[in-house]
């Protein structure tokens, strides 16, 4: 596992962090955002899937986007699952966490998940699905003007991912344990 900040990192227990009526799931292909400073979001289960968490704290807006694939060449699919794709789905986001009154200029973002979980031969090698996600999320953040400040990505784990609105604080836990990104 690749992480960022490593010197802020700290151990936290995943149960104490919400009660059931904040959480938030961010299922495959979804984007949400909240403007509740006690809101979790979470992503549950990413593989080779990537996370984006986010926010303006001094907004106390945040979102997370579950970015199942790195590109989208279906018009009609983008339009319905905006969030699904790196590519589409990054625009979507930002533009989301405007209208709840985040300033772009404010927004930092920390990612998680690409694991390499699913390889596939094919005629130019190696797939690595996880990877090609990381590159098009970072990509399309670039492309936005946005910084990356915290990430935890790559290996060949799952991961599980919590995003506290009211701190911009991401949880990644995986079967070894859970880290904090403050």
């Amino acid at each position: 596992m690749i992480a960022g900040k490593v010197d802020q990192l700290q151990v936290a227990d995943c149960n104490s962090l919400a009660r059931a009526d904040s959480l938030i799931a961010v299922g495959l292909g979804e984007i949400k955002v909240s403007r509740d400073p006690a809101a979790v979001l979470v992503s549950f289960g990413l593989g080779s899937c990537v996370a984006v968490c986010a926010y303006d704290l001094a907004a106390r807006v945040g979102g997370m986007m579950h970015v199942v694939l790195p590109y989208c060449s279906n018009k009609d699919s983008a339009r319905r699952f905006p969030g699904k794709y790196a590519d589409v789905g990054m625009p979507t986001l930002i533009r989301e966490l405007e209208n709840h009154g985040a300033v772009r200029t404010r927004i930092q973002v920390k990612i998680s998940g690409g694991a390499s979980v699913i390889h596939a031969a094919t005629f130019d090698g190696l797939l690595d699905m996880g990877q090609k996600n990381v590159v098009a999320v970072r990509a399309a953040l670039e492309r936005e003007g946005l910084p990356v400040v915290a990430f935890d990505t790559g290996g060949n784990k799952g991961r599980s991912v919590w995003l506290l609105v009211g701190t911009g604080a991401m949880t990644v836990r995986t079967g070894a344990g859970a880290t904090v990104y403050p």
